[in-house]
């Protein structure tokens, strides 16, 4: 039996992408849809109309591919992202504002410091410039670091102007994925593609491991979400985007914050599945717990302090501080 001829149709995808399905005279608009991974999860558009299921196709037809977001939302949620355990903590071991046990962190007063990812040693104040010390109570506050370990630094201190953000906007983890989210100087050779370390960090408990400590002056300046993507979805093409964007997954990281709502509805921690970083509290997360700076409603002069833990595998010279002590990352760090 002779094979069906076959000609081209192109779809552009929800994620800007144009692709390509070979399909015959016969194959339905629901034929198509059961090509692609989405299942019947959107509509296909041509001209401005929405096309019926069991319409046929004309070759080279430039179709537009609209996704019920919510729905496609729904269905990857948990494939995506894990709310088992909390994703970051407060600093005191309190769930709610009426209990005690909040520790307020003291900032020195200001002077316009702007480092970023400075390597020191952690427990070794001589390792730090004596115009950061100010800080040596916050740093020594990073309850879940171990001393003599390479650590990073940073700190910065700047007018925020009115409906702007001090630091990266946008909903963001703080690990690129892997090496291809990169710019191309930073990527592995050899086709290889491999998750990048920026901090780790697991909690069991209430004791944190690795991962990253934060803390600012400013109230409502960041927040951050009860779940983290899971470590084999890093490296899976469109799920974490350039350097660490997953602003394109803002519904499913929604669901799965209130999914971790649903399952510790029993404990006062399931509040805190969206928190709004209070001031001069400090705070923990993974590398892999989506965040994001916030725009100031004013103009406000703003203080921000961030230690990363030793578990990083690339450290950024272009846009990082040397330390002038000449503390530097280990020699596996890239």
């Amino acid at each position: 039996m002779a094979e069906k001829a076959t000609f081209p149709i192109y779809i552009r995808h929800f994620d800007g992408s144009q692709r390509a399905f070979d399909i015959t005279l016969t194959d339905t608009v629901k034929d198509v849809k059961e090509m692609m991974e989405e299942g019947d999860m959107f509509d296909l558009i041509y001209a401005g109309a929405e096309l019926d299921d069991k319409q046929t196709l004309e070759p080279n037809m430039e179709l537009e591919m609209v996704v019920d977001r919510q729905k496609l939302a729904e269905s990857r949620a948990d494939e995506i992202f894990d709310y088992e355990g909390s994703s970051f903590w407060e600093y005191g071991g309190a769930t709610t504002e009426s209990e005690r046990g909040y520790v307020e962190m003291e900032f020195p007063p200001p002077t316009d410091i702007n480092i970023n990812m400075m390597p020191f040693v952690f427990g070794d104040k001589n390792s730090i410039p004596s115009e950061y010390h100010g800080y040596l109570p916050l740093i020594e506050s990073c309850w879940g670091l171990k001393g003599g370990q390479i650590c990073y630094l940073t700190i910065q201190e700047s007018l925020v102007k009115k409906d702007t953000s001090q630091r990266r906007a946008g909903l963001h983890i703080e690990t690129p994925g892997s090496f291809e989210n990169l710019h191309p100087k930073h990527r592995l050779g050899g086709g290889r593609s491999r998750v990048i370390a920026w901090g780790n960090g697991a909690m069991t408990g209430r004791f944190c491991f690795g991962g990253i400590y934060m803390s600012s002056t400013v109230s409502d300046s960041c927040r951050v979400f009860n779940c983290r993507i899971r470590e084999d979805k890093l490296t899976e093409p469109g799920i974490v985007r350039s350097h660490g964007d997953v602003s394109h997954l803002e519904p499913e990281i929604m669901l799965a914050c209130e999914k971790f709502r649903e399952k510790y509805k029993k404990f006062k921690s399931a509040g805190n599945h969206v928190l709004h970083m209070k001031p001069k509290r400090l705070y923990w997360i993974t590398d892999r717990t989506p965040h994001e700076s916030l725009p100031l409603a004013e103009d406000t002069y703003r203080q921000y302090f961030r230690v990363v833990s030793p578990s990083i595998s690339v450290w950024f010279a272009d846009h990082s501080t040397a330390n002038p002590l000449g503390i530097v990352p280990p020699s596996d760090v890239i």
